[in-house]
C-alpha cells in the first residue's frame, strides 16, 4: 500500500522546483542591485565575509540540480529535506535582523522567504500523510523512519539559525576601505611572513641622501619580505608632499622609484609643489598623475600616522623590520644602520 500518493509527489517535486527558481531569481535581482531603496542596507550585511547574492545564487543552483536529482533518485529527497531547513532556519534569522536591526523589511529577502517556506510546506505535507498513514496502519518501521527524519530536519533547522547567528554581520565599510588603501601601498608579497617600513620626511637631509640606495635595497627586501612606504611629517613641508606620494604609490608601482626620485629632487626646490609640477613629473616618466579623493589620502595619512605611534618612531630616516605573528621586530636608524647587510640579517632572523 503507498503511504503517498505518486501524483502528490510529482505535484510537490514541480512545487519545490517553482519555489527554488523563484528564490534563484530574487538572488540575482540581489546581486545586481535592481531592488528597491528598502534593500540597500540589507547589503551592507555578509555572511561570513560573503555578499548574500553570489551566495544565495551558489545556494540555490545547488538545491535545484539536487531536488531535480530525485526526481530519478527519490532516496535524495532528505538532502533537499535537511537543506531547505537550514536555508529557512538562517532565514528566521535574516527577518530578525531586519526587524529589530535594520528596521525595516527588503522586498527581495522577504520574497525569497516565502519561496523558502512555500518549499518545505510542499515537502511537509506528503511527510505529514507519510507519518499519518504510518501510525492509522501501525506501520512501526515506517513510523520510526518518519521519525527519525522529522529529527534530522529539525535539528538542520536549529543548525540554520545557530549558522547565521553568528556568521551573519554588518561589513565594516571604513575598515575594508583602510586595508584597501593600506594593501595598496604594499611592495612585494603582502603575504610575507616578515613586514618592513621605511619612515621618511621630504625635508630630511639624511632621508635625501639615503634615496639613492632604495633602488638596489628595494627589490632585495621585497624578494624576502613586504615592503611600505612611510611619510612621517617632522617637517610641515611633509604634509604637501603625502597626497601626491600616495597617489605615485597606488597608481605608479611600476615607476614609483622613478617618480620618488623626482619627488625628492623637488622637494629640494619647494615645499608647496603644484597640481602643475607633479603632471610635468609623471609626464616625464610617461605616465600619468591620478589624483585620490580625500577619504583615500584621509585614510593613507591615519595609516602612516598609527605606524609611527606603533614603532615610536622619533627619527628619520628609520627602517622598521617586524614579524607580524610573533611580534617581534628590529629597527634601523640613520644612513649608517640603514644598509643591506643589516636588513637582511634582521629578516632572516625575524623568519
Amino acid at each position: 500500500m503507498e503511504l503517498v500518493e505518486p501524483r502528490r509527489l510529482k505535484i510537490a517535486f514541480w512545487i519545490i522546483n517553482l519555489a527554488l527558481f523563484a528564490a534563484w531569481t530574487l538572488s540575482i535581482v540581489s546581486y545586481l542591485d535592481l531592488c528597491t531603496e528598502e534593500c540597500k542596507a540589507g547589503h551592507d550585511w555578509l555572511l561570513f565575509g560573503f555578499s548574500f547574492g553570489p551566495v544565495g545564487i551558489l545556494a540555490f543552483s545547488g538545491l535545484l540540480l539536487l531536488n531535480a536529482a530525485t526526481y530519478f533518485y527519490p532516496y535524495l529527497r532528505i538532502l533537499v529535506a535537511l537543506s531547505l531547513a537550514l536555508a529557512l532556519g538562517g532565514e528566521v534569522v535574516l527577518i530578525l535582523i531586519q526587524q529589530y536591526k535594520i528596521g525595516h523589511f527588503c522586498p527581495v529577502c522577504l520574497g525569497i522567504a516565502a519561496s523558502l517556506g512555500i518549499a518545505g510546506l510542499a515537502m511537509l505535507i506528503p511527510y505529514g500523510q507519510k507519518l499519518y498513514r504510518a501510525l492509522k496502519y501501525e506501520q512501526k518501521g515506517v513510523f520510526m523512519k518518519c521519525l527519525k527524519t522529522g529529527v534530522l530536519t529539525t535539528l538542520a533547522f536549529g543548525a540554520g539559525i545557530l549558522l547565521f547567528s553568528f556568521g551573519v554581520v554588518k561589513e565594516n565599510k571604513l575598515a575594508a576601505m583602510e586595508n584597501s588603501v593600506k594593501e595598496q601601498m604594499i611592495f612585494g608579497n603582502p603575504n610575507a611572513s616578515v613586514s618592513v617600513y621605511l619612515f621618511t620626511d621630504w625635508a630630511c637631509p639624511a632621508c635625501r641622501a639615503l634615496e639613492p640606495k632604495l633602488h638596489k635595497l628595494i627589490p632585495v627586501i621585497t624578494s624576502k619580505a613586504n615592503f611600505t612606504f612611510v611619510d612621517i611629517a617632522v617637517h610641515p613641508e611633509t604634509l604637501n608632499y603625502s597626497p601626491y606620494n600616495l597617489s605615485f604609490m597606488i597608481n605608479n608601482k611600476n615607476k614609483y622609484l622613478e617618480l620618488r626620485d623626482a619627488l625628492t629632487r623637488l622637494s629640494t626646490k619647494t615645499g608647496t609643489p603644484t597640481d602643475a609640477e607633479i603632471e610635468q613629473i609623471a609626464k616625464r616618466y610617461h605616465t600619468q598623475f591620478k589624483e585620490l579623493n580625500y577619504a583615500d589620502i584621509a585614510l593613507g595619512l591615519k595609516y602612516w600616522k598609527e605606524l609611527g605611534k606603533q614603532f615610536n618612531i622619533d627619527a628619520t630616516p628609520t627602517l622598521v623590520i617586524v614579524n607580524p605573528t610573533t611580534k617581534k621586530g628590529k629597527k634601523l636608524s640613520g644612513m649608517e644602520e640603514i644598509n643591506e647587510k643589516n636588513i637582511l640579517n634582521a629578516i632572516n632572523k625575524l623568519q
